[in-house]
């Protein structure tokens, strides 16, 4: 419960906008105005209640706090470059630039006359990722340089390609720049080769990690992983797969090394355990990368589909033991009755520690002596997990339409302060000098004062930033409210609406683009 001059408010208290109006405001100046100070006052209120109205910039015109550094941190991410001396810039095509190494383990990288050798990845070649800026259309790009593959050529990278990027769609519309897109794959936009190596254009993620990174580097393995976050990974990749098969193509990444994982919800603060929120985004990297590599040894449509659900299930026994697993340490060829008894083991943990849902599941896709089951069959089976997945997503998106709403009021007040700050204080007009001290502009800079310079009777400044979103929005709105504007010596007072500020602000700003000079285009 907060008090405030007399009046009891449950709950949170009062929003800045709501406690910004004060009835006495208009008399408060008058009677100050014959005391002949020189002072421009604020309103009783944010005298007598200056730390009930203390508010922050990212709180009020901005994003909440927690989302304001993440995306930061973001932007920051996005906008580092390597040093103009790096040798690994060479590899870089000319047609990009900006690069930055997503690999950034100098160990990695040994110079010598001739070429730059890459770590060994696990598509078998030596291989560097990069963060590269477009210069055709200045997007940010994941760029993969894949050196020493002799058996690519333009014919299969055009072949494989069209498999991928001609009309193929994981949703009902078709995007204009066509190629396969869906929520849960990083979309990939092309294949090049040049400098002797194959580049592969993938979408960039700004923060994203791979699912080993996230889950099972070093001090995090051995843990298994709370059932209700094994659900909601297991949902995002189903819909995905389930989107690449019925198109007639097989994922082939399916790996912990090759699952992006971004942290989609830094509002909820709930954390599962040692791995942060509950709420990832999950998306397959690296499509279409193996179909090139591997293209004179493909296999039949089919079995890869049937492989690509042992890899999935694979996953699912990862994260449920805790332990890396992929499908080699399972079904080698030479696979005796230790792996056989390893995968008993297995089951029988995730039987004891999760439920018979999640047990079910892993056996219809890791059993040895069974044809796995197919996508269909899974995304049926795990139909009312989708509602949970779909009810979290629903939340996320509400509390974006609330981040939304505060960078919508952001810019509306950026338009109106770069209005102000055009007219306001400018030294001169054409012929006539005294443009800015008379007139509409005169109105404009008394209001600047009102809005941003408030001093209490002592002259200490008030920032008061309700105080300041409060006017700018009725400015906006031209509300018919009346304000007084007193001049910084006291003498001149006027009592004028935000509707008549609002005109005077827009007339002062026509009368500036009417004569402005045109600026040259750089195009």
């Amino acid at each position: 419960m907060t008090d405030v001059n007399g009046t009891h408010y449950f709950g949170s208290a009062m929003s800045t906008w709501e406690s910004s109006r004060s009835p006495h405001h208009l008399s408060m100046v008058r009677s100050n105005l014959e005391d002949n100070t020189d002072t421009t006052f604020p309103s009783q209120h944010i005298q007598q209640n200056r730390t009930l109205r203390h508010s922050t910039l990212s709180s009020t015109l901005s994003l909440p706090m927690e989302e304001y550094h993440h995306y930061r941190e973001l932007s920051l991410q996005s906008a580092r470059e390597m040093d103009p001396n790096d040798p690994r810039l060479k590899a870089v095509p000319p047609s990009y630039c900006r690069a930055y190494c997503l690999e950034n383990s100098r160990e990695n990288v040994s110079v010598s006359s001739n070429s730059i050798m890459q770590q060994r990845s696990s598509f078998g070649y030596p291989t560097c990722l990069f963060r590269v800026t477009s210069t055709s259309d200045g997007n940010l790009y994941a760029l993969r340089r894949i050196d020493s593959v002799r058996c690519v050529s333009h014919k299969i990278a055009q072949s494989v390609m069209h498999q991928w990027l001609s009309n193929a769609s994981g949703r009902e519309k078709h995007t204009a720049i066509g190629g396969f897109d869906h929520p849960g794959v990083v979309r990939w936009y092309k294949c090049f080769l040049s400098q002797r190596a194959v580049f592969f254009v993938h979408q960039y993620h700004a923060g994203a990690v791979t699912l080993h990174e996230r889950f099972f580097s070093q001090g995090q393995g051995g843990v298994p992983l709370p059932e209700s976050l094994i659900w909601s990974c297991l949902v995002q990749l189903v819909s995905a797969i389930r989107a690449v098969h019925g198109n007639n193509l097989a994922v082939r990444t399916l790996q912990l090394n090759h699952i992006l994982c971004t942290q989609e919800n830094t509002l909820s603060l709930s954390s599962s355990g040692p791995y942060g929120l509950p709420k990832f985004r999950l998306r397959i990297n690296c499509i279409g990368i193996i179909d090139i590599l591997e293209f004179e040894a493909r296999k039949g449509l089919e079995e890869l589909q049937s492989a690509d659900m042992r890899a999935l299930g694979c996953i699912l026994l990862s994260m449920t033991t805790g332990l890396e697993i992929n499908v080699n340490d399972i079904y080698r060829n030479n696979a005796g009755q230790h792996q056989a008894r390893m995968l008993i083991e297995y089951f029988q943990f995730v039987q004891q520690n999760y439920s018979r849902e999640m047990y079910l599941l892993v056996q219809s896709l890791l059993n040895p002596s069974a044809t796995p089951s197919n996508i269909q069959a899974i995304a049926s089976s795990m139909a009312m997990r989708a509602f949970d997945e779909l009810d979290g997503a629903h939340g996320c998106i509400d509390e974006r339409h609330i981040a939304l709403a505060g960078i919508y009021e952001s810019g509306r007040a950026l338009r109106l302060l770069l209005k102000l700050a055009f007219v306001n204080e400018r030294p001169e007009f054409g012929i006539d000098t005294n443009w800015s001290e008379s007139g509409d502009c005169y109105v404009l800079k008394l209001f600047r004062d009102f809005v941003f310079h408030q001093a209490d009777v002592g002259g200490r400044p008030v920032m008061d930033l309700g105080h300041v979103v409060s006017s700018l929005n009725k400015l906006d709105a031209a509300d018919e409210e009346l304000i007084v504007l007193v001049s910084r010596d006291g003498k001149n007072v006027m009592v004028v609406s935000f509707a008549d500020v609002a005109w005077c602000l827009e007339k002062a700003y026509d009368e500036l683009c009417s004569s402005s000079v045109s600026i040259p285009s750089m195009t």
